[in-house]
C-alpha cells in the first residue's frame, strides 16, 4: 500500500538495527508486524507527518520508541494517568507514534505475546484512552487505505532522514514545495 520513499533503502536497516537495543531496554519483544514495516520502511511519516512510526532505538535519543516509553512512564503520573482507565495502568503502554492532531499512540501490553498486543491511543489534551482490538499492521492499513474521492493523492511515506532533509532545505516534506507555496 506504501511505496517506500527514496531514504527507506539507506535508512530501515539502520533503524532496524535499533530493535535488539529496544527490547533489551525495555524487556520486551516487539510485534513483529512493526518490525516487518522497519525493516522494509524505516521509521517515519505517512502522509506527510499525519501518522508518525517511531525507530526502536536511536542512540542520539529523540522520538524512538524506548525515548518515548520512558518518557510517558515518566509522565504519566502527572499528566496522563486521569485519562487512563482503573484496569490500565501507564506501565502496560508502550508508545510507538503519534498522530499530527497530537494523539499517542500505543501498544497495549496484555501479555507475553506482543503480536497479539492491541493497539490503544490517548489525546494529548485528554482521554479517553481508546483500544482498538486490532493490532499495528491493521491499525497502519487502514490509515493507507484511501478515501474514494476524485482530489485524494496517494498515501505516501517518507523516512525520518528525507523528512529531516527536507526540512533543513526548508520544504515541506509533504509536498516538496517551500513552505510559502
Amino acid at each position: 500500500m506504501l511505496t517506500p520513499c527514496r531514504q527507506s533503502s539507506e535508512g530501515a536497516p539502520h533503524d532496524l538495527a535499533g530493535t535488539a537495543e529496544a527490547e533489551r531496554r525495555l524487556g520486551i519483544r516487539l510485534p513483529s508486524d512493526y518490525i516487518a514495516f522497519i525493516e522494509t520502511y524505516g521509521a517515519g511519516g505517512i502522509d506527510g507527518d499525519a501518522l508518525w512510526i517511531s525507530p526502536p532505538y536511536r542512540e542520539s535519543g529523540g522520538d524512538s520508541v524506548v525515548d518515548m516509553a520512558e518518557l510517558f512512564w515518566e509522565q504519566a503520573p502527572e499528566s496522563y494517568s486521569r485519562w487512563l482507565p482503573p484496569e490500565v495502568s501507564a506501565d502496560r503502554l508502550l508508545r510507538w507514534g503519534f498522530v499530527e492532531d497530537g494523539t499517542h499512540l500505543f501498544w497495549l501490553m496484555t501479555g507475553d505475546d506482543s503480536d497479539t498486543w492491541p493497539i490503544a491511543d490517548l489525546y494529548e489534551d485528554g482521554g479517553p484512552l481508546t483500544i482498538h482490538k486490532d493490532g499495528f499492521a491493521t491499525y497502519v492499513q487502514h490509515w493507507c487505505t484511501p478515501t474514494p474521492s476524485p482530489t485524494k493523492e496517494p498515501v505516501q511515506f517518507i523516512h525520518w532522514r528525507e523528512y529531516d532533509h527536507l526540512m533543513e532545505q526548508g520544504l515541506n516534506p509533504a509536498t516538496g514545495l517551500p513552505w510559502n507555496h
